[in-house]
């Protein structure tokens, strides 16, 4: 009978199914949020069994992560030969070693060779077998900056290890958000259809300023373009995202990240970008504004005076990226308000020949369940050579199909 802690696995996504993943717990206090952790590989398909060292069982009650994955956690290593069982030459070997914490003790113990724990037996026997390695360090800030340490963690380097770095907050290293490190985890396990491949995306509105503090904008929240740039990342691709303001915080981890605000900023940003560097996809997702004032006055503006505005159009992002860059491959979005699928298709189909595109992704944003601030889209996807495809669906789960049919261009 199936433990019921199972029945998560995969309410997140598959991106880990089939997957086993050794989740290693040291003796930090950030162990309490271990549980955590295995439980978010879980929801996207992994099987993962807990590893705690004696000491980390003192932390916390080995129960505990019995109850969060379904399997029973190893303390000790006993008459199964767990370390050869799962990290060994066996049928049973793991995909990938988590440590996550990990104290400044066992960086040290594994970076020297020293497997006294089960948690070190495991890592060190993972290592020579060349298991996929990730550790997630955390302890007293100036520790980390101990030059033993510091040493340890580049001979952990130097052998493969991956270190997620940790957040430094009040004099203490602390241990990464729950996402970063599920992401990480994604990202070493998942397909490598995009490994390598440079990918420009924009994403989220951006200002027209009017006078010296209003401005036009739209209620574009960027999280589409978030979700393709995670995505991408989670593929191997190597991500620049240019996005504009917005309540929606992008995710940072997937490189390189550019904050700008106006349209015109956001066009010069991307330009220079594909001019100094060759990308293999420019995706503009991006809501960018439409019109500008014709003059912007450099005061605020006084309620009591009656006022006129004037606007220009913008510049188009779209029409220049193939003068620059005629090799990239390049997908635009587009989207309409109140317009029947017939019509919808028909001006995306013009847009995309109009700026010589590979690819356009066409959206009705009018109603609340798919507009701009939902987490749901539905969306045509057409291709220069005629082939279509409607995806209704989270916005993660868009960006999945829509990355499937980029990637079959």
């Amino acid at each position: 009978m199936s433990h019921i802690s199972k029945e998560i696995v995969g309410t997140l996504g598959y991106e880990l199914e089939g997957k086993v993943i050794i989740h290693c717990i040291t003796s930090s206090i950030s162990c309490f949020l271990a549980p955590q952790i295995s439980r978010k590989l879980m929801r996207h398909g992994a099987k993962v069994i807990p590893v705690m060292s004696p000491e980390a069982a003192k932390f916390i009650n080995p129960m505990i992560f019995e109850w969060a994955t379904g399997e029973k956690p190893i303390v000790l290593i006993e008459g199964q030969v767990e370390h050869v069982r799962y990290a060994g030459l066996s049928k049973e070997k793991a995909d990938l070693i988590l440590i996550a914490p990990i104290t400044a003790n066992s960086i040290s113990k594994i970076a020297t060779g020293i497997m006294d724990t089960s948690v070190t037996l495991i890592a060190g026997t993972a290592l020579g077998n060349k298991i996929p390695t990730i550790i997630v360090p955390t302890m007293h800030e100036v520790m980390m900056h101990n030059p033993a340490i510091k040493e340890n963690i580049q001979k952990l380097e130097q052998m493969g290890v991956q270190i997620i770095l940790p957040r430094v907050e009040e004099e203490k290293a602390k241990i990464p958000e729950i996402e970063e490190i599920v992401n990480v985890c994604i990202r070493e396990l998942y397909t490598e259809s995009l490994e390598n491949k440079k990918i420009l995306i924009t994403a989220g509105p951006t200002r027209a300023f009017i006078d010296g503090i209003r401005f036009i904008s739209n209620p574009s929240t960027g999280k589409m373009g978030y979700a393709i740039a995670l995505e991408a990342w989670r593929r191997g691709g190597r991500i620049k995202l240019v996005y504009g303001v917005s309540h929606v915080e992008p995710p940072y981890i997937v490189g390189d990240t550019v904050k700008t605000e106006s349209a015109e900023e956001m066009l010069e940003t991307v330009k220079k970008s594909i001019t100094e560097e060759s990308y293999d996809y420019v995706i503009l997702v991006g809501a960018m504004n439409d019109f500008e004032p014709e003059e912007k006055i450099d005061i605020k503006t006084t309620s009591s005076d009656k006022w006129e505005l004037k606007l220009k159009p913008t510049k188009k992002l779209a029409d220049i990226i193939k003068e620059i860059s005629p090799s990239s491959k390049l997908i635009l979005f587009k989207a309409e308000y109140k317009k029947p699928i017939e019509e919808l298709t028909k001006i995306a189909l013009e847009r995309m020949q109009s700026a010589k595109a590979d690819m356009i992704v066409a959206n009705d944003v009018s109603t609340k369940e798919f507009g701009f601030e939902s987490d749901s889209n539905s969306v045509i996807i057409i291709s220069s050579e005629g082939e279509q495809m409607l995806v209704e669906d989270t916005k993660l789960n868009v960006a999945k199909k829509f990355l499937d049919f980029m990637e079959l261009l």
